[in-house]
């Protein structure tokens, strides 16, 4: 069985914010248990739609009953495809661990998109969990549902750290944009 988990949310910035915020969230306050990141890929499409790969390392502490499986392995890669649409004012990521498969499979699908009505952007996020373990493992212990299960309620506790951590890094790039706009606008008068 997969384990599904779904959740919106609505952040209070424009598109152009949000993206740009998504683009560079590492480093922030929430984000410690971010490593590294490393950008693959980049591409505009013929229908001008930027394309971006990266490659991001990611630690964390397990549960106990995971330990035996992994070892002292605290670490895992991550595979994030992003792509932003400007006209349309949709972005679309894809997350995926890369390793311990075997043990759970993490895939993230997550759409933003810009409402020209109320001048938000809606987030939609939906993430399955699946285990290669079988239902019963050895003495009648079911490894598979306990893995699922603690990975969907650490994904769920980790959502909230990292739209608080975006939500610094848009008021960030919010107040950015804000002073490169005073600044080109006086620069606009005195001239």
């Amino acid at each position: 069985m997969v384990l599904h988990y779904q959740s919106k949310h609505t952040y209070n910035h424009t598109f152009e914010t949000v993206t740009l915020a998504y683009f560079n969230r590492y480093p922030n306050p929430y984000s410690a248990h971010v490593k590294s990141t490393d950008t693959l890929e980049v591409y505009i499409d013929e229908l001008g739609r930027l394309h971006q790969i990266k490659l991001i390392k990611k630690s964390g502490r397990l549960p106990n009953f995971v330990k035996p499986f992994l070892g002292k392995i605290t670490t895992s890669w991550i595979i994030e495809n992003t792509i932003v649409d400007p006209k349309s004012k949709e972005m679309i990521t894809y997350n995926c661990n890369l390793d311990h498969r075997k043990i759970i499979r993490v895939e993230e699908f997550n759409t933003y998109k810009y409402d020209f009505e109320k001048n938000v952007t809606n987030s939609l996020v939906t993430v399955l969990f699946s285990s290669g373990f079988t239902q019963r493992f050895g003495l009648g212990l079911n490894i598979k549902d306990r893995i699922e299960n603690w990975s969907r309620k650490k994904f769920s506790d980790n959502l909230l750290r990292s739209r608080e951590g975006l939500n610094i890094v848009m008021e960030n790039v919010r107040e950015r944009l804000s002073t490169a706009k005073q600044n080109a606008a006086s620069k606009h008068y005195i001239s």
